[in-house]
């Protein structure tokens, strides 16, 4: 773990490094099988994809609130690269996830 600074983690028992791969591992899966479902929920189903959206856009709130008050004290990010831009637009992301939930349930449905 060559990103987390010294003390953080006890160095003689690799617990507190296995939970954070865990989590980045759960995260990393959970986003693939949303980028995944979400096409086709939305090809298919209009009022799933409104009920997917705003699940997935819940838990990405979470996660960036998550983030701020435990993780970014406990794991350092490189502050150059695809790191730095992707902690830089992921505000926009998550309103971007916003505006669609919120405009999937604010537009009527159309019968198909």
């Amino acid at each position: 773990m060559i990103s987390v600074p010294e003390g953080v983690f006890n160095a003689e028992h690799s617990s507190e490094g296995m939970i954070a791969f865990k989590l980045s591992k759960i995260r990393v899966l959970f986003i693939a099988l949303s980028m995944i479902v979400y096409p086709i929920l939305l090809y298919t189903s209009l009022n799933w994809s409104k009920y997917f959206a705003i699940a997935v856009t819940a838990w990405a709130v979470a996660m960036y609130i998550d983030d701020h008050l435990v993780l970014y004290r406990i794991i350092e990010y490189p502050e150059r690269g695809i790191v730095a831009l992707l902690q830089a637009i992921r505000p926009i992301l998550i309103i971007s996830l916003l505006w669609m939930s919120f405009e999937l349930t604010m537009k009527p449905s159309v019968n198909r």
